[in-house]
């Protein structure tokens, strides 16, 4: 395979003037990547032994001293500076009239984090509230829920990271520019599927309890030993799941529509059944079975999870590692011809997190080709074979083809893109590819210095690996759905799913970094990207705090938050000709963001 890459960024000089988690988190994902990343902060500021390590520290006992260290280190080289509106204004007026100033020569990436107004460094909380998060989570009679952990600020940090490097890669060298990063536009991307269908279809998604939307069975019930995600929305998985519980089932039920309007009644059948039996053997059963079946997690369970063990997700006590690992093909002796020529990734993704991830480079320019079967087109597509709306959303300035890769002729066209192509993302279990023939390592033979990405559910390693698992069923695993509960402690799913979109914005971010890092070493290299190790990072800072596995006091939901949310319900989103448009997280004026539907299964949107 060839060696583990832990310095993508090992070049690269990262200032961090931040005060909250965001940014600390931006700072975070880029120091963990090998950047060197200098923080500067008051000198009785809390730090996060999460966020902050692995960073130099400065500490100043002024304001005014903090400044003068900005004025004069500005003339330095920064590759990167990230700061936000929590900072001191006169800190502010100083980088913006840095990068006012345009040099002869030198490149340097500005990133601001912009926070509303009134929105101070307990940023988490009012982020949610004003986001729409609070009021798609919780119980419809009972005030709204806060989606446990901190997954709003942790987003918001890593889209920040992620635009810088996105600039680094695509905007004019030898300038300096600034990515504005708005806060809560990064809180309502979270909500992009429930804003497009509103938008386009004028339905208004309102908080279900605790269960999926659209989809069920999609709940959390009680086992024997505790709390437990069930999940079978598949007809089939319905199907497996009545003869092995052996229910007493409405005939309605037998398909996925007559299950949702009987949720109640389901629900109550399914209950009687999983208190007689223990979560581990639902669980590892459910699996086999392929239905994304999860234990509802403490934080202490999750510390001991053995999947994550084998993985070595825990780099040491109480600290955790980014979701990923990198590989690299450092043969010797092999022959590079540099071709200047625009960036093209194949997506080979559906659903939610990897659509989301190789759309933020389509709508920079980066020409990006979606592959679907003919036979199995994305599944998040409507039932009737046209786009539906957060279909055109995840997939808009994409090219399509479509190509079976069960077929020898099919694999052939595939192999001659690979040729000519950067990336290949990929997020299907770790057994298809290699079904196919074409892992990462007969990829290299075609293209040596190929960027491939996986975003598998559980990872290319451990004794989860080749289980299912959607959102939810990673919400569960990673203590998220444990730390988001009223006061009796009950875990409750978030109404939306986080963990997909925080999956897609770390997989850009490692994408981004790669090629970067490609750039300059020309090698291929692998990535293997977890999403439950994704969801696990939202909940970094428990881990390092308290694992004791108890509910924690601070994440008690019933906070008086309900005229916020109720103030804030709806966020203007504009409305290009007719189609719903999701704003991009972050502003440049030199990015040149197009907006075209996406491809239509069964054409070629290009000759390639």
């Amino acid at each position: 395979m060839g060696v583990i890459e832990s310095s993508l960024l090992s070049d690269m000089k990262v200032l961090e003037i931040t005060n909250g988690p965001s940014g600390s988190y931006a700072g975070r994902l880029l120091a963990k990547s090998g950047a060197e990343v200098t923080k500067i902060c008051r000198a009785k500021e809390k730090l996060s032994s999460f966020r902050d390590a692995e960073k130099n520290i400065l500490r100043f006992l002024t304001d005014e001293e903090c400044i003068q260290y900005v004025s004069e280190c500005l003339f330095s080289k920064w590759d990167l500076i990230i700061w936000d509106s929590h900072c001191n204004e006169m800190c502010k007026n100083t980088l913006n009239a840095f990068f006012e100033q345009q040099p002869s020569s030198g490149t340097c990436i500005g990133v601001f984090i912009e926070f509303p107004a009134g929105i101070d460094t307990e940023e988490e909380y009012t982020l949610q509230a004003m986001g729409g998060w609070m009021e798609l989570t919780g119980h419809p009679e009972l005030l709204p829920l806060q989606v446990g952990g901190c997954s709003a600020s942790h987003l918001v940090g890593a889209h920040a990271a992620a635009g810088g490097l996105l600039a680094v890669l695509t905007l004019q060298q030898n300038k300096k520019h600034i990515v504005q990063i708005n806060a809560l536009t990064v809180a309502v991307s979270a909500l992009e599927g429930a804003y497009s269908t509103y938008l386009e279809m004028g339905e208004e998604r309102r908080r279900m309890g605790n269960r999926h939307h659209a989809l069920a069975p999609m709940t959390i019930l009680p086992c024997e030993d505790g709390w437990f995600f069930l999940g079978a929305p598949v007809d089939e998985q319905w199907a497996l799941l009545q003869d092995w519980a052996d229910l007493t089932c409405n005939p309605e039920w037998i398909n996925e529509a007559g299950r949702l309007k009987d949720c109640d009644s389901l629900e109550a059948e399914l209950c009687k059944w999983t208190k007689k039996v223990k979560r581990e053997e639902l669980f590892l059963t459910g699996q086999a079975f392929r239905m994304p079946f999860a234990n509802v997690q403490t934080l202490q369970e999750v510390k001991d999870c053995p999947h994550l063990k084998e993985r070595n997700f825990w780099e040491q006590t109480n600290i955790i590692r980014l979701p990923w690992e990198i590989k690299t093909n450092c043969t010797e002796n092999r022959l590079f011809i540099k071709i200047d020529k625009p960036l093209r990734i194949l997506d080979l993704t559906n659903m939610w997190s990897g659509p989301y991830c190789t759309r933020l480079f389509a709508d920079l320019g980066i020409e990006v080709i979606k592959i679907e079967a003919p036979h199995r087109p994305d599944g998040i597509r409507s039932k009737k074979g046209t786009a539906a709306p957060f279909f055109r959303e995840l997939n808009r300035n994409k090219y399509g083809v479509s190509l079976d890769l069960n077929l020898m002729e099919e694999r052939k066209k595939f192999l001659e893109l690979v040729e000519t192509s950067d990336a290949v993302v990929e997020n299907f279990s770790p057994r298809v590819m290699p079904n196919f023939g074409l892992q990462c390592e007969q990829l290299w033979k075609y293209q040596p210095e190929l960027v491939y990405l996986s975003l598998s559910a559980f990872g290319q390693s451990g004794r989860y690996s080749d289980f299912v698992g959607y959102g939810p069923t990673l919400e569960a695993m990673s203590g998220i759905a444990a730390l988001t509960h009223y006061d009796d402690g009950k875990p409750w799913l978030p109404g939306f799913s986080v963990s997909d979109i925080g999956a897609g914005i770390h997989g850009a971010f490692i994408l981004a970094a790669s090629l970067i890092n490609r750039k300059r070493k020309r090698v291929g290299i692998r990535i293997d990207l977890s999403q439950y190790e994704v969801a696990c990072q939202f909940v970094g800072d428990y881990f390092v705090t308290d694992c004791t596995g108890k509910q924690s006091n601070k994440d008690a939901q019933t906070r008086n938050l309900k005229n916020i949310a109720d103030e804030n319900r709806v966020h203007k989103i504009s409305i290009k000709g007719g189609t719903p448009l999701i704003g991009m997280p972050w502003r440049s004026k030199e990015w040149k963001i197009s907006v075209k539907p996406p491809p239509e299964l069964g054409q070629h949107t290009k000759e390639f």
